[in-house]
Parts: structure tokens; C-alpha cells; sequence
């Protein structure tokens, strides 16, 4: 089976690199032509100073751990996260930039306050924030707003951003990357406004950014904060805002299915999840209601014409499922008074079905379609005892979703982020990702994250979690994987 273009082939998930057994590069740069200053803020004030050499190991399993000692290389680790005791910056006189990418996420606000509140902590007179995304950046002196807590302690507890979060592809020729002249005119930029310090909240398209941001300008601290509710983003626990995005997505599947129920008919339900259904299968699993999730990891293995063998066996398991009569189902059976079903999709499965040359009639199915097109295909296939079509009907409620405030979990969460990151800049470090891996908060090189994308384990306990409480068929490509 082959992956989804643009996605490395055996790298999908942080296992993979580890059972590859390859050298992993974990140390984290250091911003270059500064000197040490002695942190004037004690432990009494920020907590145990963290250790110059205290690291985390990647991984908990002790067999791996076992098959890593007995390398050259060691046992890999991560840099702990936490206050230091020397300092490259002079925090009085640091000049901090902060600027919010991609898409819109709950916790936002609060990571922009928890930064702005620990740099004013440790004496800082210049944070910014950037209006406008990388566009803000590119356009600085138009998108400039100086941050102090009373400010951003208003934001903290919204959702959105007040910075604003603006999707920007700069002009290019054909066949050139358009971030290289983004990142050169952002660099300008930078220097022009005496900024020494820039924290990029966003996912991982924005860390790429943010990494070749680095490696042009070495002598600033570049951080990165993981942003993104598909929870996609390589050697991240779970990115901020995902448990509120599921939380709230479990609720409107759970509503959605009483409409469903009430009213006898099969609804179709897509979340966000442009290449990963993380999403989609947490919000299903919790709610126990769904009887048929579709990710793009399913599809992103397999190519026509299992894909079309594929979505046959789910329509077919979408017409048992309204009348009550799929083998094995956990639940109770759905009576002739009591017919429904509910379909949950990830977004990005369009995306991948118009890459394969998915077709109806025909025509290649555009990614914007596919529910569109999805529910045709189920309406006239799946019918009453009448022969009449069953009704179905589409909810999106993508955006009713991401942009509600953090619940208590990422609040925290998002609160601790936002500090380590002021920490950990202010020591130098530069060209990172502040990240919670495992149980504990690290530094992620860059470098390491961009390699790919974390996805939904087809082969997994997870998934298979998922397959069994929905009962929907298998693919090709998961049946593939079982053997």
C-alpha cells in the first residue's frame, strides 16, 4: 500500500523513528554572540533552576531503551524544560515579539497571556504582539501592538485571537518555495525592529517556518509553540486546545445523534482533520454514538480500486446500521421506531480521495464535495422498507468548534507552555518547540519536527478501539496490516 503523497514513507508516528534505530539529533541551538548573565529572579520566585544537563528519554519502553544502550549514540533524551540559572538574555532590555499562525485554536489567548505575564515577571518593558500571521511579520511596522498583562489578562479566557490568524501564501514563480522570500523579508524585519526574541504559535506548517526563520538568524531566540486541534505535530504529548476541541465535538455528535434518532434519519457529521483523524476517532470513541468514522489514514494507504470496495462496505454498513442489524454491535438494536446512523468524517478525506481520482459518474470528486457527494451515494443506496431513499442530512460544525474559549485542562496547560517558553528563550536557547513528551516538558529541536506528521495508527490499539466500537468494515489497508 502506498502513503499519501507528501507524507514520508515510514515516518508517521514518533515510534517509527525509534523502532528505525536511527541517530536522533535532540541537542537544541543556542543563540550565537551572547554572553551569560545570572538570573536575578530566584527558586523562591520561578522554581527548582533546571539542571544545564538534565535531560528526558524519548521513550518509555524498556525494550527500546535496552536495544538504545547498547548503541554508540545512548539513549535518546529531550533538554528538560524549566527555569535556568544563567540567562543570554538581559530581561529588561529584551524586545519580544509574539505572533499567531494557521488556523484558529482554543488556548490561544492564553499561552499570548502566559508569556506576556512571565517576561513583565522578569522585568520586561518591550513585548509586542504581530496583527496578521507571518503577513503581520512581513508588514511589521503596520502590525505592531505593545502587550502588558492588563491587556492580555481581557483575552486570556476567549477563544480566538485578538492578533488574528490569517492564512498568507506569498507571491512566488513556479517552482520556488514562496517561503524563502517570506523568511528573507521577515528577517528583515526583524533587525529593522531590534527584536530579539519571536515566539511563532502555530502548527506545523508555521514551524516550518519558524525553522528556517532560525537558521537565518542565528543570533535570535526563535520558539515555537504547538498549535493545531488535529493534534498532528511530531513529538507532542497532545497540542494545546485538543482535549477542548474533542470535549466539544463529543457534545455535538452526542446532540446531533438525538436529532438523528428523533427524527429517523442518517446524519453525516465533518470535523477538522486535514491529514489526521485524531479528532474525529477521539470525538466518536467518546461518544459511543457513532457507527462509522472515516480519517484520511484509512485512504491515505490505498489506492482505486480498493478505495471504491472500501466505501462500498461502508454504505452497506451505514444501511444495517439504520435498520439495527450490524452483527456484533454493542449497542442496543435499533427498532423500526428507532432507525438512525451517524457518520462522523474527518476533513481531510476529501483531500485524499481527490488526489487518488476518487469519481461519481464520472467526475473526480473535488475535496470541498466529498460529504456532498458522500451523501448522494447513501441516499441512493441505502432504503426503507418502502424502497423509498432514507433521508440524510450534513452537519460541519468545524467552526462552531475551534474557536470557543479553553476548558480548564488546556487552560492549565496552555499556562505552562507559555512560561517554559519564556524560561528557556531567555537561557538562549533558539530553534525549538517547547512541548510536554510523555509526562514531562522538553525542547524540541525544531529540525526533528518538520520530518513529518503524527497520524492515527491504523495498526494500533486505538484505532482498533475505535473499529470496535463502531463495528464499521475494514479496508484493504488495515486489513493488509493484520497480517
Amino acid at each position: 500500500m502506498s502513503r499519501r503523497p507528501g507524507i514520508p514513507e515510514d515516518i508517521k508516528y514518533e515510534k517509527d523513528y525509534l523502532k528505525r534505530g536511527e541517530n536522533l539529533d535532540t541537542d537544541v541551538s543556542m543563540v550565537e554572540g551572547r554572553g551569560e548573565v545570572k538570573n536575578q529572579l530566584g527558586e523562591e520566585i520561578l522554581g527548582r533552576f533546571c539542571d544545564p544537563g538534565a535531560r528526558m528519554a524519548l521513550t518509555a519502553d524498556l525494550e527500546q531503551i535496552k536495544a538504545f544502550k547498547e548503541t554508540e549514540q545512548g539513549i535518546p533524551s529531550f533538554l528538560e524544560a524549566g527555569p535556568r540559572k544563567l540567562l543570554r538574555y538581559s530581561p529588561e532590555t529584551t524586545r519580544v515579539a509574539i505572533v499567531t499562525t494557521g488556523g484558529l485554536c482554543p488556548g490561544l489567548h492564553r499561552v499570548i497571556h502566559s508569556i506576556v505575564t512571565r517576561h513583565h515577571l522578569y522585568g520586561a518593558s518591550s513585548v509586542y504582539g504581530v496583527f496578521d500571521s507571518f503577513k503581520g511579520l512581513v508588514n511589521l511596522e503596520d502590525n505592531l501592538i505593545e502587550l502588558d498583562p492588563i491587556i492580555t489578562d481581557e483575552w486570556a479566557d476567549s477563544g480566538g485571537s485578538r492578533l488574528g490568524n490569517v492564512r498568507y501564501y506569498p507571491d512566488s514563480k513556479k517552482g520556488e518555495d514562496p517561503t524563502e522570500k517570506m523568511v528573507e523579508d521577515i528577517s528583515k524585519k526583524l533587525k529593522s525592529f531590534n527584536i530579539d526574541i519571536l515566539y511563532i504559535i502555530g502548527g506545523d506548517g508555521s514551524l516550518r517556518v519558524a525553522h528556517k526563520i532560525a537558521k537565518a538568524n542565528p543570533g535570535l531566540g526563535i520558539v515555537g509553540i504547538p498549535k493545531t486541534m488535529d493534534n498532528d505535530i511530531l513529538w507532542v504529548w497532545q497540542s494545546f486546545g485538543f482535549r477542548t476541541v474533542v470535549e466539544k465535538a463529543t457534545s455535538v455528535i452526542n446532540t446531533l445523534h438525538v436529532e438523528a434518532a428523533s427524527t429517523r434519519r442518517i446524519c453525516l457529521i465533518e470535523l477538522f482533520g486535514a491529514e489526521s483523524g485524531f479528532v474525529a476517532a477521539n470525538a466518536s470513541l467518546a461518544s459511543g454514538h457513532v457507527d462509522l468514522v472515516l480519517v484520511p489514514e484509512v485512504f491515505s494507504y490505498m489506492e482505486m480500486p480498493d478505495i471504491e470496495a472500501y466505501l462500498d462496505k461502508c454504505i452497506d454498513h451505514i444501511a444495517k446500521s439504520w435498520m439495527g442489524i450490524v452483527p456484533g454491535n454493542k449497542r442496543p438494536l435499533k427498532n423500526r421506531h428507532n432507525r438512525h446512523a451517524v457518520v462522523v468524517l474527518a476533513e481531510g478525506v476529501g483531500t485524499v480521495l481527490e488526489e487518488r481520482g476518487f469519481k461519481i459518474d464520472g467526475n473526480i470528486v473535488k475535496k470541498d464535495e466529498f460529504i456532498g457527494a458522500f451523501k448522494k451515494l447513501i441516499e441512493s443506496r441505502v432504503k426503507d422498507e418502502d424502497g423509498l431513499p432514507v433521508q440524510t442530512f450534513i452537519n460541519q460544525p468545524r467552526h462552531n468548534i475551534r474557536a470557543i474559549p479553553p476548558n480548564p485542562q488546556d487552560q492549565i496547560y496552555c499556562e505552562r507552555l507559555g512560561v517554559l517558553a519564556v524560561d528557556n528563550a531567555l537561557a538562549g536557547y533558539t530553534d525549538f518547540m517547547i512541548s510536554q513528551w510523555l509526562a514531562e516538558y522538553v525542547l524540541v529541536p525544531l529540525e526533528m519536527v518538520i520530518k513529518g506528521q503524527k497520524g492515527v495508527s491504523l495498526n494500533g490499539m486505538f484505532w482498533k478501539q475505535v473499529i470496535y466500537s463502531t463495528c464499521q468494515p475494514l479496508s484493504a489497508a488495515e486489513l493488509s496490516m493484520g497480517d
